[in-house]
C-alpha cells in the first residue's frame, strides 16, 4: 500500500505542476489578447485621424447604424436589449491622460454631441423643444476602455490602493460599460444647417441668395426653352435648390455642400 500511495503522490505532483503551467499559459494568453486589442484600437484611431485630414472623417467615425427591431416581451423579461448609438461625442480632451474626473474641475472645457441622422427619417424633429432646458442627462458607452475585462473589486486613485467593490466607484471597467453624466446645454445646431466660410451670418446668406435669384442666373436656353423649372447653384458652403415660376423664385432646399465639392 505504501508503494501505491507514493506512486499516486508522484502522479498528483506532476498533475499539479502541469495545471500550474497551464494556468500561467492561459494568463499569458489573456495578457497578449488584451495587448492585441489595445494595439488594434490604436491603429484604428490612427487610421481615422489620417482619413479625417482628407475630409472623410464623417464616413469613418459615424457609420450609419441599422435601427434595431423592437424587442419581444420575452426578450425584455430576460433583459436581452439591443441598442445602437444615437450619436458620438467629441471634446477638447482627446486622450484619458489629464481628463478631469469631475466636470466642475475644468469649467471652460467644451464637448460636442453629433446626433446620427440615420436614426430618424427627420432627425431635426428629435431636437425640437430641447433648447428650453439648461442641462441634459447623457447615457453613454465607455467604448475606449482599452480592454474588455473587469473585476469585482478595484483600486480607485483617491483611496490610495484600497480595494472596494466596482459598483461603489466610478470605474469605467464594469459590466456593460455604461456611464451617466449631466451636461450643461450650450447651444443646438440643426443637422442640415451649413457652417459658412465667407458669409458672416445667416442674414447675410439670405440676402446673398435673394440677390442671386433677383438677377435670374439661368441661361437664355433654360429661361425660354427648358421645361425644367428647377435650378441649382452653390453659395459659399451651401447647395441651394430653387424653383422658378411666373415672375417669382422659391427656395426649396438649402444644405451643406458635399465633402468632395467643398475640398476643391
Amino acid at each position: 500500500m505504501s508503494l501505491l500511495c507514493e506512486c499516486c503522490s508522484e502522479h498528483m505532483d506532476k498533475l499539479n505542476q502541469q495545471v500550474s503551467v497551464m494556468r500561467k499559459e492561459i494568463k499569458n494568453l489573456r495578457q497578449s489578447l488584451d495587448s492585441a486589442i489595445r494595439a488594434h484600437r490604436k491603429q484604428l484611431l490612427a487610421v481615422q485621424a489620417a482619413v479625417s485630414k482628407i475630409g472623410l472623417s464623417e464616413e469613418v467615425k459615424a457609420p450609419a447604424p441599422t435601427p434595431p427591431s423592437p424587442p419581444s416581451p420575452a426578450a425584455l423579461e430576460r433583459g436581452d436589449i439591443q441598442t445602437v448609438p444615437i450619436g458620438y461625442i467629441s471634446s477638447c480632451f482627446s486622450v484619458k491622460n489629464g481628463t478631469p474626473r469631475q466636470p466642475t474641475i475644468c469649467g471652460p472645457s467644451r464637448a460636442e454631441l453629433r446626433i446620427q441622422p440615420s436614426v430618424f427619417n427627420n432627425p431635426e424633429h428629435a431636437l425640437v423643444g430641447l433648447e428650453q432646458y439648461s442641462h441634459v442627462w447623457i447615457i453613454f458607452l465607455f467604448h475606449k476602455n482599452g480592454h474588455l475585462s473587469y473585476k469585482a473589486k478595484v483600486r480607485p486613485p483617491r483611496l490610495n490602493g484600497q480595494r472596494v467593490g466596482v459598483y461603489s466607484t466610478r470605474s469605467p471597467h464594469r459590466p456593460n460599460a455604461l456611464g451617466l453624466t449631466l451636461a450643461k446645454l450650450d447651444k443646438i445646431h440643426g443637422h442640415h444647417r451649413p457652417q459658412f466660410k465667407f458669409l458672416r451670418s445667416t442674414e447675410e446668406a439670405v440676402a446673398a441668395i435673394r440677390g442671386v435669384l433677383s438677377a435670374d442666373p439661368r441661361s437664355v436656353y433654360r429661361r425660354t426653352r427648358c421645361k425644367d423649372r428647377l435650378f441649382f447653384f452653390t453659395l459659399d458652403t451651401a447647395d441651394i435648390t430653387c424653383w422658378f415660376g411666373q415672375g417669382f423664385a422659391e427656395v426649396l432646399q438649402v444644405k451643406p455642400v458635399e465633402p468632395h465639392i467643398a475640398s476643391v
